[in-house]
């Protein structure tokens, strides 16, 4: 007899629909006899352990050999806690497979008692959690370690120059810190593609590894430069080991995927704590003296001296640190807003959120302090992270009260590659489209370009939120066609060098052309920024800009400009 579907389905039992469910799940489930001392299994154990023989895992004492010899006691302990106290039974460990390698398991389940309370049984399930556990300690290696290099991220090179400078203090002892700057880096990009790019990255860390002592500490702190911890060095140790760098490098060209590549190393350094007591402040003296070297030919090693102007610098700088981060606490960072308009009919379209910082017990309308004054020290110090994610709060809370603007955000480049914001970002808008839809997040090209494959999955994970993208400073970073296209942003801002003067320069006309050539072949909504002239609006609007930015429609504005009378502007300057 032929059922049909409707007649087999309503034919299967409460057992046949529970097989099915699991052998659909991959999961395994099992009864475990205490007494007896051995286990049935329901489900397709090959999804799990591979080609194994059921009777292989038919008793605890087969099943616990198969369990790896590190992760046993672990299951063990889960299991005497469960039946002796009554704990939840929740452990992961690791079982062989029929081919010899293993697989993560979640193991769950819950005992059943005699009437004398005694255990009988075991009822679980078996959970492949392979793939997890594999991205868990991707995520833990990306917390610690440079992704492309291998080497310590800025992070931990920093704590472990914290570690360094305690032991100096305890022991009265004298350390140093060098910072590496590969020569030209955005030149080889441009010159030969981002992989020989992170070819000569890769290799100038491996030969950093090579001419150093094994207990220096090596760590990537930028996109283009290293830092190296050296313990119990003075000034003259300090330099030959840099002088050994410079050498290495010099040496042989580095192989690339495009042929061999001659490169050079710039290197500023320190003393500590002689020169610096903090770790902050010896990256950042650190870094300037690596500009001196940059200054003074590259290829070449300054060692950071100790300068009334240089103190008094260095001294400003951290303590303009010190302001932010309380403003921060005392929620004194606050945003000034300014409006991006439509060429086609001159309203606001959406508005730029620019940092500002309100002074110490200053009242609302007094001088504000603009983010130029205070932003590039943040990021100099490692400490942008925080304010960035200070921006997103403002942001979002704005987008909350205010159901009918849209915000532009701007962040650093090291927020564009930093997870934690990111997760911030998703904790905040996951769910939340109509609030998400109305947030653009920009980027600078320069930014975008340092890694375009991290940038790329940025720009996705922030899309796939429902946000848009916006590449800042277009034109600045010489982008390409395939840039463009692997960075998949949702607009372009044309850098306002190239905006100023435009009525007059010829070549700025020329240059804005083909940038808009550019996005148009990519379907991108183009913004000029620095729109100070109606003959700069009549030619750009001529040539296909769709939105417009700068003093001629509006300076920022700390109160919220939508909520006046009018939001048509038509052009104030």
């Amino acid at each position: 007899m032929i059922l049909s579907r409707q007649e087999a389905v309503a034919s299967l039992t409460p057992y046949d629909w529970v097989r099915g469910a699991i052998e659909a799940s991959g999961d395994l489930v099992y009864e475990w006899d205490l007494v007896g001392n051995s286990i049935l299994w329901a489900g397709h154990p090959t999804g799990i352990f591979g080609a194994v023989a059921i009777a292989a895992l038919s008793t605890s004492d087969r099943f616990n050999k198969r369990i790896h010899p590190e992760d046993l006691p672990v299951r063990l302990k889960a299991l005497s806690d469960h039946l002796s106290e009554g704990a939840p039974y929740d452990c992961e460990y690791r079982v062989r497979t029929g081919s010899g390698s293993y697989s993560w398991v979640n193991d769950r389940g819950q005992a059943r008692f005699s009437a004398a309370g005694t255990p009988e049984r075991l009822i679980g399930s078996l959970r492949l959690i392979t793939a997890r556990k594999q991205n868990e300690v991707r995520l833990e290696r990306l917390a610690n370690f440079d992704e492309l290099t291998g080497h310590l991220n800025k992070i931990r090179l920093r704590d472990a120059l914290e570690h360094a400078l305690a032991s100096c203090h305890r022991f009265n002892l004298t350390g140093g810190l060098l910072v590496v700057g590969l020569d030209k880096l955005a030149m080889i990009n441009n010159a030969f593609g981002y992989q020989a790019g992170d070819a000569a990255l890769i290799a100038v860390g491996q030969r950093l590894d090579r001419c150093l002592r094994t207990t220096d500490i090596v760590g990537r702190i930028d996109a283009d430069r290293f830092g190296i911890v050296i313990g119990q060095s003075s000034a003259d140790q300090l330099a030959r080991a840099a002088e050994r760098i410079l050498q290495a490098m010099r040496e042989q060209p580095i192989e690339t995927p495009d042929g061999k590549i001659d490169v050079t190393v710039s290197i500023g350094g320190i003393l500590v704590p002689q020169s610096s007591s903090t770790s902050y402040d010896a990256i950042a003296k650190a870094e300037t003296a690596l500009k001196e070297a940059k200054v003074a030919g590259r290829d070449c090693f300054v060692l950071y001296q100790t300068s009334d102007h240089q103190d008094r610098l260095h001294r400003r700088s951290l303590d303009i640190g010190a302001q932010v981060q309380q403003a921060i606490r005392d929620d004194r960072l606050l945003f000034a807003f300014q409006p991006v308009v439509k060429g086609c009919n001159r309203q606001a379209a959406f508005y730029e959120c620019l940092l500002r910082m309100r002074g110490e017990g200053d009242e609302p309308g007094k001088d504000l302090i603009p983010a130029s004054a205070f932003v590039p020290v943040m990021e100099q110090l490692g400490l942008v992270r925080r304010m960035d994610r200070h921006v997103l709060d403002l942001a979002v809370r704005e987008l909350h009260e205010s159901r009918d603007v849209t915000l532009a955000i701007n962040i650093s480049g090291i927020t564009a590659t930093d997870q934690a914001w990111l997760r911030a970002l998703i904790a905040l808008l996951k769910g939340k489209p109509e609030i998400a839809s109305r947030l653009i997040v920009e980027i600078t090209e320069t930014t975008a370009l340092h890694d375009i494959d991290e940038s790329a999955r940025f720009v996705t994970a922030v899309r796939d939120l429902g946000c848009r993208v916006a590449v800042d400073d277009f034109g600045a970073g010489f982008t390409s066609f395939r840039h463009l296209k692997a960075l998949a942003v949702d607009i372009v801002k044309l850098d306002g060098s190239f905006v100023r003067n435009l009525a007059e320069n010829v070549n700025n006309q020329l240059f804005i052309r083909n940038m808009l050539g550019v996005a148009d072949a990519f379907n991108l909504e183009t913004v000029a920024e620095c729109v100070e002239t109606e003959s700069e609006v009549a030619f750009l609007l001529g040539e296909g800009v769709q939105y417009l930015q700068g003093y001629y429609f509006g300076r920022p504005d700390t109160q919220r400009p939508w909520l006046k009378k009018s939001q048509r502007v038509v052009g104030v300057a």
